[in-house]
Parts: C-alpha cells; structure tokens; sequence
C-alpha cells in the first residue's frame, strides 16, 4: 500500500512538472515571437531613422540654396536702385532731346506738307500724260491689228492662187497624160455659160461614192463580224466590271475617310479636352489648347500646341524654353494616355529635368493618374518618394553582392504609385 500510495504521489507530481514544462514552453515561445516582433521594430526604426538623416540634409541643403537666393536678391535690389538712378538721368536727357526734336519735327511736317502739295501736282500731271501715251498706244495697236489681218488675207490669197495654179498645172498633165488632149486648145469648147461650181462637185462626189460601193467582195467579213461582236461584248462586261469595282473602291474610300476624320475629331476633342484639364496642373494654372494649322483638311493638317503659361501672353509650344518644352510635353502625353489609361503606368526618371516646384506639380499630376492607373517609377527625387505608397531600393552591404530592399511607406494596399531608387 505504501508503494503504490507514493507511486501515485510521483504520478502526480510528474504530472504537475509537465504542466510547468508545457507552460514554460509557451512563454518561451511568446518570447520568441516578441523577440521577433522588437527586431522587426529596430529594422522599421533604423530604416525611418535614414530617411529622416536624409530630409534632414536634404532641409540643410535647402536653407544653404536660399542662403544663396537671398545674397542674389540683395544683389540684384542694389543693381536695380542703381538702374532706376541710371533711368532717372537717362529720363531728363531723353525729355530735353525730345523738346529738341519736337521744334525739328514742326520744321520737318511743313516741308513735308509743302513736298507733298507738289509730289500730288506732278503725280496729276503724270497720270494725264500717262492716259495719254496709252491712248496713242491703244491706236497704234489697232493700226497694226489692221495691218496683221490685211498681210494675212494677202498671204492666204497668195496660198489659194497657188494651189489653184498647181491644180490647173496637174489636170493639165493628167488630161494630156491619159487622153492625150491640149486643155489649152480645146477649154473653151467646153465652157458652159450657166455652169455651177457646187453642182459639178456634188455630181464627182456621188460617182466617187458609187465606185467605192463596187469594191471588192470581203468573204471573210460575216466571221469577223462576229468576232468582233464577240470582242465588243467581253470588252463591254469587263468595262462594266471595272466601273462597279471603281465605284466599290470609291465607297470603301469614303467610308474610311468619313470614319478617320470621326475618330480623329473625337480623340483630337478628347486630348484637347484632358490637355486643358493636365496643364494647369503641371503649370499651377494657364491655359493650353491644340489647334489644326489647316482646319479645312484635318486628316492633312498639323496640329499646333497653343499654351498661355501663367502671367505670359498666348503662344505656341515652339517658343517656350526648354523646361516649359519639357512640361508642355509631358502635358500632352499624359493628356493621351488618360483619354484611356492602362492598368499599369511605368515612368523613368521623367523628373529628372524639374526643379523643385516643378516636381510638387509633376507630383499632383501623379496623385491624379494614380487614381486609374497603378505607376512604377525610377526616380532619384526625394519629393517624388514622399508620395509613394512602396519604396525599392538596392544596395551594397557586401562587396559584390547587391540586395533589394522594399519598404512600405503608408502601411496600405498596393493599388498606388510604387518607386524604384
């Protein structure tokens, strides 16, 4: 009995040993965990804790660059007092010459006056002169018009006489040729008082149409007759068949230029549209507009760039500097690209070219395409990373060995505008 009363009292207290054994287990398991959990927190804050170092230089490099902006404007205040100084004597001497210059002027109009009264008397008589040589000249041409027609008619009445002579000449020949008659001796035999010159053509015509209806006899004409038929009718379908191949040709061409110059009026309205909506942002106001250089013909046309910056007049796109080139240009692609964005927006260092201002619109721009779009960008600019939702970075922390590091900035989803340093 005494044995199996301790036997059961080790049982027991075994039992309650690994009970404590169990729960010491689990505490050091929630240790570990915390422990896993601090490390995590140490990473997090070393890595804020480089970002801030980072703003920090980067607000010193600030405060320096306006240190600079500063000694530059007390410079240029002192070099504008002493331009208005300037301004002020060149003011006096320009009011004492122009006293001088008003007393020569009054001088000058009155003999200006007296130079014109003249100038108009000689220019009367000169156009009176001139009425009058072309009126001379307006008969002259008439008398050699005159002149022309009379050596023409004289010319044509010599050709006329010569080619009856030639005429006389060979039916002289030919009558003594086959008839062996003297038309010399024996005309005026036949000279008929009453002859008439219409009739006796009209008599060797019908002869000369009855001796070529005598002709020979063409024993082949009825087969190319129809073969001919034959021809005309394959020529007539094949010229049918090109005219309504033609026409389909001449439909399809209009259909396709009535539905390109549809679309592109659309999406030309549409980049319009969004280009007024992007440029005052990226411009922090102004207008900007896109205009045809031939509106009569859109689908030759060019397409001009019209923008009015803040505070400047309206002008077009070539006769900005080159930052607001650069500005107007991203305006206009990404004017484009949100008439139908994609679900992924991928930008490489297209800030690179911004100063500072600049960059906090380029990045009001992004907040706005973000909203359709998710943007991966490669950037160098530390604005443009304080608005991303994930950061990726490599570096070196071994010789040859490079290593991506990843930081979520806000905590949040990945639907957003993620960076690349």
């Amino acid at each position: 009995m005494r044995l199996a009363d301790e036997l059961n009292a080790r049982k027991t207290q075994r039992q309650k040993e690994e009970a404590y054994f169990q729960e010491k287990e689990r505490e050091l398991r929630e240790a570990e965990e915390e422990f896993e959990q601090c490390r995590e927190d140490v990473t997090r804050l070393k890595t804020d804790l480089r970002i801030s170092e980072e703003g920090e230089r980067s607000a010193l490099r600030e405060m320096e660059m306006m240190d600079g902006y500063v000694d530059d404007a007390l410079d240029r205040l002192r070099k504008i007092e002493e331009d208005v100084v300037s301004g002020r004597e060149r003011r006096e001497d320009c009011q004492s010459r122009k006293e001088t210059l008003e007393e020569e002027l009054k001088g000058l109009f009155d003999r200006l006056q007296k130079a014109e009264a003249d100038m108009n008397r000689a220019d009367l008589e000169r156009r009176e002169f001139q009425a009058q040589i072309r009126e001379e000249e307006r008969k002259e041409e008439e008398l050699k018009r005159e002149v022309d027609d009379l050596r023409e008619q004289i010319n044509t009445a010599k050709m006329e006489n010569s080619e009856i002579q030639f005429k006389m000449n060979h039916l002289i020949e030919t009558v003594k040729e086959k008839f062996n008659f003297s038309l010399h001796e024996i005309y005026r035999s036949h000279l008929q008082e009453d002859f008439s010159r219409a009739e006796a053509e009209e008599k060797v015509e019908q002869k000369k149409r009855l001796r070529e209806q005598i002709g020979e006899v063409n024993l082949m004409a009825i087969k190319e007759l129809e073969a001919l038929n034959e021809r005309h009718e394959f020529i007539v379908g094949q010229r049918e068949d090109l005219i309504s191949s033609i026409e389909s040709l001449r439909t399809a061409i209009r259909k396709i230029n009535r539905t390109s110059l549809e679309k592109f009026k659309k999406t030309f309205q549409d980049v319009d549209a969004k280009l007024k909506e992007i440029f005052p942002i990226l411009f922090n106001g102004g207008t900007a507009g896109l205009s045809l250089t031939d509106e009569s013909r859109p689908l030759e046309s060019g397409v001009l760039v019209e923008v009015q910056p803040p505070g400047k007049k309206l002008s077009h796109m070539g006769l900005l500097s080159g930052g607001e080139k650069a500005l107007v240009a991203m305006a206009l692609i990404f004017a484009i690209y949100m008439i139908k964005p994609s679900p992924f927006c991928l930008l490489d260092e297209v800030d690179s070219p911004l100063d500072e201002a600049n960059i906090d619109r380029f990045n009001s721009l992004l907040k706005t395409i973000r909203q359709a779009s998710q943007i991966i960008m490669v950037t160098h600019s530390r604005k443009t990373m304080e608005i991303t939702d994930r950061l990726y970075g490599i570096t070196m922390q071994d010789q040859g060995i490079s290593k991506m590091v990843s930081v979520n900035v806000n905590g949040g989803s990945d639907n957003g505008l993620e960076t690349i340093q």
